[in-house]
C-alpha cells in the first residue's frame, strides 16, 4: 500500500495544512463528465473530478472516496425521502436525476426519519432532535445559485434547502477542535467510516468518504478527519451521518467507497438513508 504523500510528516505536525500533492496521490482520478481517466494536471482545472486514495495515514491503513466540483459547473440539491420513500444514496441520486451524490444527515434507523434540521424544496422537513444535540452545530444552506457551509444552526434562514449535521470541522478556515474522551466517546475517539462536505480557498465543492471498520481500511476519529480536510485544503468541512451510511456515488463511476453494512470491501453494503446532498449539472 503507498505511502499517502511525500510532505504527510510535515502537514501532520503543522495543523491545517494543505497539501498541494493530494491529486498527485491519489490512486484513480476521473472526469465528473465522462468518468475517463485525466491526469493530476488536468485534475486540478477540472470542473468536475473523483477519485480514491488508498494509503497509510495515522499509523493504519485507510481509504478515501472524493468528489471536487465548481461551483458555477455543479449546483447542491438535497434529496429527500421520508420512511417508505427512503432508499440508498445511489438509488435517491438515480430517482432525482443526479450525478453525484453522499449520504446527509442523522436520522431514526427505525423509522427512517431525519433527526436533524431538513429544508427541501422551500419546505422544512426535519428537526433536530435532543439526542443529536451534542454533534449538530452546522448547516449547507443551499439558494437557487448559491450555497453555504456554516457553523450554527438557524432554522429561520431563508433559504431554498437546508441540512444541518456536525459537527463542524472548519468554519472559514478556523479549526475546530472536540475532546475525544466526552461522553459520547464512541462518536469522537473512535475510528468510524466518514463522510463530510466541504469547500476549499477557491471555492471548490469536496464530498468526501473515509471507509472503516475493515482490515483496509481503518477509519477515522472526529479529530483524524478534521486533519485530513486540513490537509485537503479546506476552509470550511461539516461532518455528516457516518458508519454504514457513508456513501459516495457519482453516475460514471457507480459507488465510490465499500459501505460497511455488509460486512465486505466492496460497493454493495448501501444503507437506506431519508436524505443525501446531491450534485447536479448547471444548465
Amino acid at each position: 500500500m503507498k505511502k499517502l504523500w511525500i510532505l504527510l510528516g510535515a502537514a501532520l505536525l503543522c495543523a491545517c495544512q494543505p497539501d498541494p500533492h493530494f491529486f498527485d496521490g491519489a490512486d484513480n482520478l476521473y472526469s465528473l463528465d465522462n468518468g475517463k481517466t485525466i491526469t493530476a494536471r488536468k485534475a486540478r482545472k477540472a470542473p468536475g473530478v473523483y477519485g480514491q486514495l488508498q494509503a497509510e495515514l495515522f499509523g493504519h491503513p485507510q481509504a478515501i472516496s472524493f468528489v471536487r466540483v465548481r461551483p458555477d459547473a455543479y449546483g447542491i440539491d438535497i434529496l429527500c425521502g421520508e420512511g417508505e420513500q427512503a432508499d440508498s444514496t445511489s438509488a435517491l441520486c438515480l430517482r432525482h436525476g443526479a450525478v453525484a451524490g453522499i449520504n446527509g444527515s442523522y436520522f431514526n434507523m427505525r423509522v427512517l426519519t431525519p433527526e436533524t434540521f431538513i429544508k427541501d424544496d422551500g419546505a422544512q422537513v426535519g428537526s433536530s432532535t435532543n439526542r443529536e444535540s451534542f454533534r449538530t452545530n452546522g448547516t449547507v444552506y443551499v439558494w437557487h445559485d448559491n450555497y453555504s457551509i456554516d457553523a450554527g444552526v438557524d432554522t429561520t434562514a431563508i433559504c431554498w434547502e437546508a441540512m444541518g449535521s456536525g459537527p463542524i470541522l472548519i468554519d472559514e478556515g478556523k479549526v475546530r477542535s472536540y475532546p475525544e474522551d466526552k461522553p459520547n466517546d464512541n462518536f469522537y475517539g473512535v475510528r468510524h467510516p466518514r463522510s463530510l462536505v466541504g469547500t476549499d480557498k477557491d471555492g471548490y465543492l469536496w464530498l468526501v468518504v473515509v471507509d472503516g471498520r475493515n482490515s483496509d481500511a481503518a477509519g477515522m476519529t472526529i479529530g483524524e478527519l478534521t486533519e485530513l480536510a486540513c490537509m485537503i485544503g479546506l476552509t470550511d468541512a461539516l461532518n455528516l451521518d457516518g458508519g454504514g451510511s457513508s456513501t459516495l456515488w457519482t453516475l460514471p463511476g457507480g459507488v465510490l467507497n465499500h459501505p460497511s453494512d455488509n460486512g465486505r470491501f466492496d460497493a454493495y453494503g448501501q444503507r437506506r438513508v431519508p436524505n443525501v446532498l446531491a450534485l447536479k449539472k448547471q444548465n
